[in-house]
């Protein structure tokens, strides 16, 4: 059955939005949509106001609060003979889509916080750091990534390990659209690189996501790594990949339209603040030998007997003897592909998250991850900084380690429940009580 009128029209729109987004991110030069910084700015006012207010006592707060300048502020547009300021009709529209979701009710002259709309609010204000647990060789934050970047001794850290929420995915964190990813980002990198010791590391967790309205993918990855080389003088001193079979297809291109593959891979990028960072494979360990049959050995052992004494030119150029490729007992150098099952379970934080009547953090990744990047680029005793910890996976392989951790996390019940992965400990302090 063809498509109806309605969902091509549909259609055209996505692409449309999709179209105006990457010309935007190319340009680089516009403040991007407000809108889509709104939502969560404008929960925040609601509640300063008692739950309830007016649309006029809440734009001067919210144009504050986003750091907007007088003339973004102050622009206006026409529109069938009538004058409107833009700042204050993406303001409505955001109160709209609030609406749509159950966030905001009332009407239009008094908008007023749902039951919804408060549980939302359950993260630290801007500007405040809180410790929320510690350790004897760990220091858990609650705060927001930039706020806690302000605590943290300059060039102390030796790796910045963290998941960000990747751009068009909407969680507690906010929406981000791909221009304000990208300028949240780039911030956030020049921040974090102040940190780091002169050898240390930046990695980073991202996804792949597709164009609005289009089964392209966003080269958002590229842009932020050209940036945080070209704006903010990183190193790509690599990547590593992880496999996560039980990742979901898109659902409009994977699995209706079968347009592209499931993506069920994500990266690690891998940056370092000086060419020569302080890695070190041999901290990992070795990796078992492909299997090989008797028949595929004898037929290595003749070729090595064969080429003893003899070099032999590799394509590259290389002047190699093949008795150099002997397998010598020890295991196969490590690689940068890890394969995974992705979170699974959760194991016993889990089992404490849903004991609690809480939901786990739904963006876990396997310990498998942290613990191949700590120890490829760290030592004993130095110290891992998660700035957006989650569940804290990051603090506890690397206390496992024997590193030291500094997690930062925003929302409340994440950062109060990632305790579950160390409260067993006879060293865990809790300083934040409820």
């Amino acid at each position: 059955m063809p498509p109806t009128a309605a969902a091509l029209a549909a259609r055209d729109r996505r692409k449309e939005r999709g179209r105006r987004q990457e010309a935007e991110v190319r340009g680089r030069g516009s403040n991007g949509s407000i809108q889509g910084m709104l939502e969560l700015p404008l929960l925040e006012a609601l509640q300063a106001h008692g739950g309830k207010a007016r649309p006029k006592d809440l734009y001067s707060g919210l144009a504050d609060s986003l750091s907007l300048n007088t003339e973004t502020r102050e622009e206006t547009r026409d529109c069938a003979n009538q004058t409107y300021n833009v700042f204050e009709q993406q303001v409505r529209w955001a109160r709209q889509t609030a609406v749509g979701k159950g966030l905001i009710a009332g009407e239009r002259g008094i908008w007023e916080l749902t039951d919804i709309g408060r549980s939302k609010l359950t993260r630290i204000e801007r500007g405040k750091v809180i410790l929320i647990y510690s350790v004897d060789d760990g220091l858990a934050f609650l705060a927001h990534a930039e706020e806690a970047a302000g605590v943290i001794e300059p060039g102390s850290i030796s790796l910045v390990m963290t998941s960000p929420p990747y751009p068009v995915l909407a969680r507690e964190y906010g929406k981000f659209a791909l221009p304000e990813w990208l300028a949240w980002m780039s911030d956030l990198t020049g921040l974090w690189k102040s940190l780091l010791s002169d050898d240390g590391t930046l990695a980073i967790n991202l996804m792949d996501c597709h164009v609005p309205g289009a089964p392209t993918i966003s080269p958002y990855i590229e842009r932020f790594t050209l940036d945080t080389i070209d704006r903010h003088g990183f190193h790509l001193a690599g990547r590593q990949f992880w496999h996560s079979p039980s990742k979901l297809g898109n659902l409009e291109w994977a699995i209706k339209r079968r347009a592209t593959l499931k993506n069920s891979v994500e990266q690690i990028l891998l940056f370092s603040k000086s060419e020569n960072p302080n890695w070190d494979s041999r901290r990992l360990p070795l990796e078992p030998y492909a299997h090989r049959t008797p028949a595929q050995q004898a037929s290595d052992a003749r070729r090595r007997e064969k080429a003893a004494g003899m070099a032999t030119i590799r394509p590259g150029g290389y002047d190699i003897n093949e008795a150099a490729f002997a397998a010598k007992g020890e295991g196969a150098l490590p690689g940068n592909l890890l394969i995974s099952g992705g979170v699974g379970g959760g194991g016993n934080y889990a089992k404490r998250c849903r004991a609690a009547g809480i939901t786990p953090h739904p963006a876990r990744f396997p310990e498998a991850l942290p613990r191949k990047v700590i120890l490829l680029t760290t030592e004993p005793g130095q110290t891992v900084y998660d700035p957006m910890a989650g569940s804290n996976t990051t603090g506890k392989v690397a206390l496992d380690l024997g590193r030291r951790f500094i997690s930062s996390e925003p929302v409340l019940d994440y950062a109060r429940t990632s305790a579950f992965r160390f409260d067993h400990r006879p060293d865990f302090r809790m300083h934040l009580a409820g």
